[in-house]
């Protein structure tokens, strides 16, 4: 092998090297956004997943009987997220849709209706740092269940 064919594969390897290093600093920006915009997705939706589990198990500990402070107790205490008793509304309605007097009647024919409300979720990430008008997210879930 002479002497220039060696200093040809020297330089042209060379230059390829620098190449991919600017082809994966141009892209690792948008990689980053993308894997942040996941990461918060996810977490959007756990959080979304949960409160709707927490409804659905405090609509049905309604329906069955139990009273307003044992609900929201097994709701905060089988969700994974951090909910707080002023984001949790009870409800009863009968069947026209009109609230009854008392959150605490359990007549059979009505409804029980669990909302959680939880404005202002935070992102994980800080990705609302990079697109405008991203921020908090206001999260709702309900449930209703006959009563028995």
């Amino acid at each position: 092998m002479t002497m220039t064919k060696f200093r040809y594969r020297l330089t042209k390897k060379s230059t390829q090297r620098g190449q991919s290093l600017v082809e994966f600093a141009l892209l690792l920006p948008i990689l980053v956004i993308l894997f942040m915009g996941m990461f918060d997705f996810g977490w959007i939706l756990h959080q979304q997943i949960q409160m709707d589990n927490a409804t659905r198990l405090g609509a049905r500990r309604g329906a069955v009987g139990d009273s307003n402070t044992l609900i929201i107790q097994q709701m905060t205490e089988n969700s994974t997220i951090n909910l707080l008793e002023s984001e949790i509304t009870i409800t009863v309605i009968d069947q026209e849709g009109v609230p009854v007097g008392d959150n605490n009647d359990r007549t059979p024919d009505n409804y029980i209706r669990i909302q959680i409300n939880r404005p202002n979720v935070q992102l994980i990430t800080p990705l609302a740092n990079f697109i405008e008008g991203m921020g908090p997210i206001d999260l709702h879930s309900e449930a209703e269940f006959l009563i028995e």
